[in-house]
């Protein structure tokens, strides 16, 4: 009886959908424009007036105001924590600064405040488009302004992205994707991520449509806005290649970012790798001033497991990546074609993804956004044309 009711559910679901579809399919691609650019408008609208406000901010402030020229340590504490407590509730700016020993030490100790700006600093191309922003806007709005406006944009890029592929009717699945890889807090938090999430996606899409100077000046744009996305710079330039791709452009963005890594680093103070590797995985200490932690090889491969296992329990971008292999198999298996670029692309995204791991593992979804919605997008455009049911003809009655 309950098999009857179902099997009778599921013809009618189909019948409905068949009904549907020869009504709506005329209307597909502009009902997922539609679709596609109301959610960017949403997350957009949710990102300036419900900002998701964190301690980073406070650095990102003073390493903004720093680069109009102010120096004392103490200005620069007092100019960071007066703009986030003017823009944000009593509580959210306990949270901030009483919420943990670390963050009362860095609320007290101007000094201590100011050798953590090494971290931040180096984000060379979001202080500096924070800072001209200032000139016009408060400090915490010029942070809201670079989350939300990209974040907008990023929509339109894959907008665009799905009319050059003819796919614009599966802006559903894009929209599925942006969820599960948690755009909405991308364009919500005061970090370089959604910035140079834009410059990378930009990147990616210029690199399969082969605007060779569009991928350069992109990337370097993207390396300046987050100087850890060389990894997959390198990635691409060497798997390019491989794929009897030439891409000058890739070539000259990995060699001009490199030879920028080490100047740009060091004229913002970065401490080094294994110290921020240290303070980021094992401890949090109070202030940078002397601490010159020993590499330790047991605590390199610990801190290894640790992410991974809180990927797998906290965060989405170990399942968003599994499903897009699965998704990759099995449009492989039903014929999809994809161009030489597209697959340089996936084997790209999933290399990097390593490589970055292996350098320097984070857990955190936001970190690999970027690469997620690159390597779904591909899927989705070879989508395209698949066709993944025999049509019904007949439904019983």
């Amino acid at each position: 009886m309950v098999a009857a009711v179902i099997e009778e559910i599921n013809i009618y679901s189909l019948a409905i959908g068949e009904w549907l579809l020869r009504r709506l399919g005329s209307y597909a691609a502009l009902i997922g424009f539609c679709l596609l650019i109301a959610f960017t408008l949403t997350v957009a609208a949710a990102g300036w007036f419900f900002p998701i406000n964190n301690w980073d901010m406070l650095a990102y402030l003073a390493s903004i105001h720093e680069a109009k020229g102010v120096t004392d340590p103490a200005a620069l504490h007092a100019y960071a924590y007066g703009a986030m407590q003017a823009n944000i509730s009593p509580g959210e700016f306990t949270v901030l600064t009483a919420d943990r020993d670390y963050r009362i030490r860095q609320y007290g100790d101007p000094a201590a405040f100011n050798t953590m700006l090494g971290f931040y600093r180096v984000k060379v191309l979001y202080v500096q488009m924070g800072a001209f922003l200032t000139t016009y806007v408060d400090g915490y709005t010029a942070l809201k302004l670079l989350s939300v406006v990209p974040g907008f944009l990023i929509g339109v890029v894959l907008t665009w992205w799905l009319k050059r592929e003819r796919a614009l009717h599966l802006a559903p699945l894009a929209i599925a994707l942006l969820l599960v890889a948690l755009f909405g807090d991308i364009a919500r938090e005061g970090t370089p991520d959604s910035l140079s999430a834009l410059f990378f996606i930009g990147a990616i899409f210029a690199f399969l449509a082969r605007r060779e100077g569009l991928v350069f000046g992109l990337l370097i744009l993207t390396f300046l806005a987050r100087p850890d996305h060389l990894a997959y710079v390198g990635v691409l330039m060497v798997v390019a290649p491989m794929m009897r791709l030439r891409s000058w452009g890739t070539i000259a963005a990995f060699f001009v970012s490199l030879a920028l890594y080490v100047p740009m680093t060091k004229a913002g103070g970065h401490p080094g790798w294994w110290t921020h590797f240290y303070f980021t995985h094992v401890e949090y200490v109070p202030t940078l001033a002397g601490f010159d932690p020993d590499f330790s090889l047991m605590t390199y491969l610990q801190v290894q497991v640790r992410v991974i296992v809180r990927s797998l329990v906290e965060e989405t971008w170990l399942a968003v990546l599994i499903l897009g292999g699965f998704a990759w198999w099995q449009l492989v298996l039903r014929g999809a074609k994809f161009t030489r670029q597209e697959t340089c692309v996936l084997i790209a995204t999933l290399l990097a993804i390593a490589a970055k791991l292996v350098v320097f593992p984070l857990h955190e979804t936001r970190f690999w956004f970027p690469y997620l919605i690159v390597f779904g997008m591909v899927l989705i455009g070879a989508m395209r044309d698949v066709s993944f049911f025999a049509p019904v003809k007949r439904f019983a009655s």
